[in-house]
């Protein structure tokens, strides 16, 4: 129940990390957001974090966890206990989802022939108008 200040007891008693990649992004974070502690549940931009800071902080976490997660994943997972859940998985969930193809469809192929086929037959009623 929220306290008069609109605080609940999370807020004042935040939980502890409670593995070693969750103690170290806490200690990240408490240390780029300049806050004496986090909590595995605190919500980084509710902490005062921006996109700027969540650059630092992927700038320490590829060099203080020797992980390289796509910088989009820190703004998915904004508490550290999620991220920790994150980089817990294998290495290759890091890798970048593939694009998808460009190739054109069967139809997609047929709606440009078409169109083409237009464009086509206007230039050349435009060149006919100008000769005549």
């Amino acid at each position: 129940m929220p306290d008069s200040e609109g605080s609940t007891g999370a807020d004042r008693f935040p939980a502890a990390p409670g593995t070693e990649t969750e103690r170290r992004l806490a200690h990240i974070w408490a240390d780029v957001l300049q806050v004496p502690r986090v909590g595995v549940e605190q919500n980084f931009f509710d902490l005062g974090g921006h996109s700027l800071l969540m650059h630092v902080v992927h700038e320490r976490i590829i060099a203080e966890l020797d992980r390289t997660p796509p910088l989009i994943e820190l703004f998915r997972h904004p508490t550290v206990r999620s991220l920790a859940r994150y980089l817990s998985e294998p290495a290759d969930s890091e890798a970048p989802a593939p694009m998808p193809s460009r190739q054109p469809t069967a139809r997609r192929t047929s709606q440009l022939a078409q169109r083409r086929s237009q464009l086509g037959r206007q230039r050349e009623q435009t060149r006919g108008d100008k000769n005549a």
